[in-house]
């Protein structure tokens, strides 16, 4: 593998020794800390082998450095820092050690790392580095720093047709051969020479004996640090600088863009659903995007990006970065092509933190790693409702104000506790009617089911792919009076090997699309959400029977039935809250068989289990409650990429 330079720091070092002749180091923590802040923020260095950072044991030191080194995600681009930080002894005859937690003072060689040690991983097959550069701060470094170029020169380049070939090795040491090191000096250094080059220098790389020639200018009192360099002649190339001409995010931006939807846009349906559920999870835990509707294509997955990229770092966040994050994250679990996308977003990510000031890699990742798991925590607990509207379009182009044949489908998401809607998509359908005698709403009718079956399924797993496994989820249609009867919880949808309606998947009720957005009803309205309310608010969940089942008496607030007729629907849509029936005569709805009057407000979950177990009752269910009704915003959208 090539490709773009990737950048990688490995910061260990032992703070805690066990022998008594060995004081400890209580610097060493903050060494490490200042220089994993320094190189993750301001050169986008990611740093690896996180556990082995304070007190690491020796052999398990040099098994995980080699393992990771031959892992296949190295690459012969990627460019390494190894850092470390503690007590190191020269034994004279011998070479440089760096002393352990374990280690006994009266047995160096036996319980100690030599320094060169750290070199000998380079020799293993399968190593594909371009660059790697060890800093040593501890006593005596100037020693280890020349055994680890004595190794590369005698051992490492001996083999370079094999082996290690054309890495570059870089040393620099904390101090001379005959010095000790003095705490926390060389550390501060090298964090205010290298904040202060980050600003203000002019080529595109850090030389590391510039730098370390004006770090001895700030600790030269103290100690002297040194370089050297070994193995290819291939320039150091640590810590990139871009002239300031073109470091601002805004000049950057654009292209840094275009590099990740590149990316994105491969696999659009994948991207979609991870860019949208990204947008779910920030509206339930924080606040990261301007817009908080979904999109639906990919040219709106480039202007979502664009929107993330304006909004400002805040303590460590960019918005852009944590969308990239957990787009990062979810598909890293899945298939190969998903998990090769996900590598591509992590180099992404480390050119992009070099341009956003002040955005921390690691806070970021911490952040999408906590919110997604409370995201799924929360939609376990939460009852979600998918409402559903079906709306004939206006002509309004010829501005005659007639239905023009289309329909606009849009769907909401909510969440119940919270009132809040997670997203809204729309699809425009037209109905060709079809030649036949059978009467124009027949057509509509069958004409509404067929072209919803084709787009409807996916529309539903789009609203939920974010979603938990197992959710409370309920399918409300908010359809025009004429399409009462279409039979739409019979639609089906793919589920394995099996073909399962939609009906027996979820609890599906309509609801009158008229009641809540035509003009028409506002005088009515009224009387109807006074008949809910005390319906709803009633502790009794008592209802007023009818005195013959299927007809109506004057406060009537229900109806149970077979197959009303029209006026009967008129009179459902005008005027009650509740209605229920089959369209199956031959398979009568039966009060006390199949529904209980007194458990009304569980009769959606009900039929539903009716759908399932009676698979020839077919049920319709009109459920007018106090849920949140959708917004009155159609907004007709191309899925064709979904």
């Amino acid at each position: 593998m090539t490709g773009k330079p990737r950048y990688y720091l490995i910061a260990c070092g032992t703070s805690n020794y066990n022998d008594q002749d060995v004081p400890n180091l209580d610097s060493v923590p903050t060494d490490l800390q200042r220089v994993v802040d320094l190189l993750t923020q301001k050169f986008g260095y990611e740093e690896a082998l996180t556990n082995l950072r304070l007190n690491p044991k020796k052999d398990e030191l040099i098994k995980q450095f080699s393992d990771w080194l031959q892992h296949e995600e190295r690459c012969e681009s990627d460019r390494v820092i190894f850092y470390y930080s503690g007590h190191g002894e020269d034994i004279k005859g011998d070479r440089h050690y760096l002393l352990m937690e374990e280690t006994d003072y009266n047995q160096i060689p036996q319980t100690s790392l030599a320094t060169e040690d750290l070199v000998r991983p380079l020799n293993n097959e399968g190593v594909k580095i371009e660059q790697i550069l060890y800093i040593i701060d501890t006593c005596y470094s100037g020693v280890g720093i020349s055994d680890v170029s004595k190794f590369t020169t005698q051992v490492v380049q001996k083999y370079q047709s094999v082996r290690g070939a054309g890495i570059a090795v870089h040393g620099i040491a904390a101090c001379r051969a005959k010095d000790t090191a003095k705490e926390d000096v060389f550390s501060r250094g090298l964090e205010q020479v290298l904040k202060h080059l980050s600003k203000n220098y002019g080529n595109l790389y850090i030389p590391l004996d510039y730098l370390v020639d004006q770090i001895n200018q700030i600790i030269s009192s103290e100690q002297r640090a040194s370089y050297s360099a070994s193995g290819s002649e291939i320039s150091a190339k640590f810590f990139p600088i871009l002239p300031k001409t073109i470091q601002t995010w805004e000049e950057k931006q654009d292209e840094l863009i275009s590099q990740l939807f590149a990316g994105l846009k491969k696999y659009p349906e994948d991207s979609l659903l991870q860019v949208n559920s990204f947008i779910l999870s920030s509206k339930t835990i924080e606040k990261l995007v301007l817009d908080d509707e979904f999109i639906l294509d990919c040219t709106e997955i480039k202007q979502r990006l664009t929107e993330l990229a304006q909004k400002p770092v805040s303590r460590g966040m960019c918005p852009l970065v944590a969308c990239a994050e957990w787009c990062r994250r979810r598909f890293s679990r899945q298939d190969d092509k998903l998990r090769r996308l996900a590598n591509t977003i992590k180099n992404w990510q480390q050119d992009v933190i070099r341009y956003r000031e002040d955005a921390n890699l690691s806070t970021i990742q911490e952040f999408v790693q906590e919110a997604d798991l409370k995201f799924q925590e929360l939609i376990k607990k939460e009852n979600l409702r998918l409402q559903v509207e079906i709306e004939p379009e206006v002509d309004n182009d010829n501005g005659t104000g007639q239905a023009s044949g289309a329909l606009l489908l849009s769907m909401n998401l909510w969440l119940e506790s919270q009132d809040l809607p997670l997203g809204r998509f729309a699809e425009k359908i037209r109905l060709e009617p079809r030649e036949s005698e059978e009467s124009d709403s027949e057509q509509e009718n069958e004409s509404l089911y067929t072209i919803l079956e084709k787009i409807l399924p996916n529309l539903i797993r789009n609203a939920r792919y974010s979603l938990s496994e197992r959710v409370n989820l309920t399918i409300e249609y908010f359809l025009p009076f004429d399409y009462f009867k279409t039979q739409l919880e019979k639609i089906r949808f793919q589920r394995g090997r099996k073909r399962t309606p939609l009906g027996e998947e979820y609890p599906i009720f309509i609801n009158s699309f008229e009641r809540y957005f035509d003009q028409d009803f506002l005088e009515i309205r009224d009387e109807i959400q006074v008949k809910k309310q005390g319906l709803w608010n009633d502790v009794n969940n008592s209802v007023t029977e009818p005195s013959i089942p299927g007809e109506f008496e004057g406060d009537d607030i229900y109806y149970m039935g077979t197959d009303p007729s029209d006026s009967d629907l008129e009179r459902i849509e005008e005027a009650l809250p509740i209605a229920v029936w089959s369209r199956n005569l031959n398979q009568p709805l039966i009060e006390g068989e199949h529904l209980n009057l007194s458990e009304w407000q569980n009769w959606p979950k009900k039929i539903r289990d009716l759908r399932k177990k009676k698979k020839g009752l077919e049920v319709t269910l009109f459920w007018d409650d106090l849920y949140p009704k959708p917004s009155q915003r159609c907004r007709p959208l191309n899925t064709d990429h979904l």
